[in-house]
């Protein structure tokens, strides 16, 4: 790893017929945040990208918002398709990106002003294939003290290596080199947890990742839902996602990083039986007994492994309740969330 000095801002780069960064961003009924989103993007420092609108098929006012900001604004394109999911609108809109650079914002989010001028310059100035900034979670736009700036550089090896630990698997800290994304299609069609997928996919690519410490995105925290999931059908997309990964970690040929990949595959059933210990089931396509049973099998299958891994100590304590004593974990689960007055989302009908 080398670290470098971050050179100040200087004058922005001015649009050019074709684009230098494309920003792709699906809209699935966010209506309520798409101005904040939008116009954040637009009042960027840094003038040389485009939009890409990708209309994922919204229920909601989104669509006229969208017609409306293309409208006014040169800089976005709009695309409109019948609702796919994420991943197939985050591929439409690589398929359609001009730039030579491709990152990606979801539309409930926002950015700061030098979100992409930080992006280019990490990446361009180190000849680097991916760039990388810090984020925060908020539930509203809110003042960031920004550390002294520095400049990271990671080989393909330790930036999985990164990513694995601290578990950030989002796409949109991160910018990208457009030759990346020539050869497979990104995001796999219909899955959730997508994000780690890709992202796996186009480190392991990247020669050399540079990854800045300023706060340039911000990543919204719904405060005002005091419902939440409980185990549903897709949650056991993570296991789908987690088996491709490994798959491609066996591939790469790294005897460390399909460690890691293995350890976070390992850590899978684990997190689907807390998230029933903390809501139940909230699908009404599941039987509860049998999900149990297939989940607690794979749970004790991996469970060796799970308290081997770097997982925090907190974390293999519930583990450990999991295994154990299930019923306790469940009753502490049921007195937090009377205290924080949280609520599991009604099941599905069928």
């Amino acid at each position: 790893m080398t670290q470098l000095p971050l050179k100040e801002s200087s004058a922005v780069q001015v649009a050019q017929a074709t684009p230098t960064i494309s920003v792709v961003v699906p809209v699935y009924n966010t209506q309520k945040y798409l101005c904040r989103c939008l116009d954040s993007l637009l009042g960027q420092t840094f003038a040389d990208f485009e939009v890409i609108l990708v209309n994922d098929g919204s229920t909601d006012e989104s669509s006229p918002l969208l017609e409306s900001y293309t409208a006014k604004f040169a800089a976005c394109t709009l695309i409109h398709q019948e609702n796919q999911g994420l991943s197939v609108a985050r591929n439409t809109g690589i398929a359609a990106a001009q730039g030579s650079f491709i990152a990606f914002v979801d539309s409930d989010d926002w950015v700061a002003p030098t979100y992409l001028e930080t992006l280019y310059r990490a990446i361009s100035e180190t000849e680097s294939d991916i760039s990388q900034v810090s984020y925060v979670s908020c539930s509203k736009p809110e003042k960031v003290t920004q550390p002294k700036k520095e400049l990271r550089l990671l080989s393909s090896t330790e930036a999985l290596t990164e990513m694995f630990l601290t578990e950030q698997y989002a796409v949109w800290i991160r910018l990208y080199a457009r030759h990346l994304f020539e050869e497979d299609e990104t995001f796999p069609s219909g899955l959730t947890c997508e994000d780690r997928v890709a992202n796996f996919t186009l480190l392991s690519k990247a020669k050399r990742i540079a990854v800045s410490n300023q706060v340039e995105y911000f990543y919204f925290l719904n405060l005002g839902s005091i419902s939440f999931d409980g185990l549903n059908r897709r949650g056991f997309d993570l296991l789908v996602a987690d088996s491709l990964v490994v798959d491609r970690a066996k591939k790469l040929g790294s005897a460390q990083i399909l460690h890691l990949a293995e350890d976070r595959a390992a850590k899978g059933a684990y997190s689907l039986l807390v998230k029933h210990a903390r809501f139940g089931i909230t699908d009404a396509t599941l039987d509860e007994k049998t999900t149990l049973t297939q989940l607690t099998k794979r749970f004790e299958q991996d469970y060796a492994r799970l308290m081997a891994s770097p997982l925090s100590f907190p974390k293999k304590l519930v583990a450990w309740q999991l295994r154990y004593t299930p019923w306790l974990l469940q009753a502490e689960f049921w007195f937090f969330n009377v205290l924080t007055n949280t609520k599991p989302r009604k099941k599905a009908s069928l």
